[in-house]
């Protein structure tokens, strides 16, 4: 029996190593929103799939849908973190997307800004001054989507005290 596979960009946002040679991965896609994927034998040096799944990084993967989670069958890099500074700073922001994303669902106001602000700290060139601003309308954004802040305040500082209250009051 032939398995269908899907085609979609998407940016990986977490990995844990299991077995010998696999891994687990966590990736925010285009077309299927959060999903866990596995990649067998991709710590190993002779593996093909091992130059495109590198932590925070944005790719185009083919992935075939099993009765747990999903495998990559092939991955393409398309931009990696290469600045550490920014990295610890995607780090925090995605740390708080794993917290509120609960289940596989198609968001295309998540993927587009996630998407954005990958492109923002990696691939633009974005000074450090903008780094928390650019933190707190990204989690002010997605909370509001996800349907932890009703409003966002105008001011700054209001912004922060929701999204902090949104996080208090989630309990995750």
């Amino acid at each position: 029996m032939a398995h269908q596979i899907y085609l979609t960009e998407g940016i990986i946002l977490k990995k844990r190593d299991f077995g010998e040679a696999d891994r687990l991965f966590w990736i925010y896609t285009e077309k299927f929103g959060m999903i866990m994927a596995s990649a067998k034998g991709v710590r190993l040096e002779k593996s093909k799939l091992r130059g495109g799944l590198h932590l925070f990084s944005c790719g185009k993967f083919a992935l075939v849908s099993s009765r747990e989670f999903w495998k990559i069958v092939d991955a393409q890099d398309i931009c990696q973190a290469k600045n550490i500074e920014f990295a610890g700073k995607f780090s925090g922001i995605v740390g708080l997307l794993l917290r509120m994303i609960k289940g596989q669902e198609r968001n295309d106001f998540v993927w587009q800004e996630l998407n954005g602000l990958f492109l923002a700290l990696f691939k633009n060139k974005t000074e450090e001054k903008d780094l928390k601003d650019l933190e707190i309308n990204f989690n002010a954004k997605i909370l509001r989507e996800l349907g932890y802040v009703a409003d966002l305040p105008k001011t700054k500082k209001e912004i922060v005290s929701a999204i902090n209250r949104a996080i208090k009051e989630s309990m995750l």
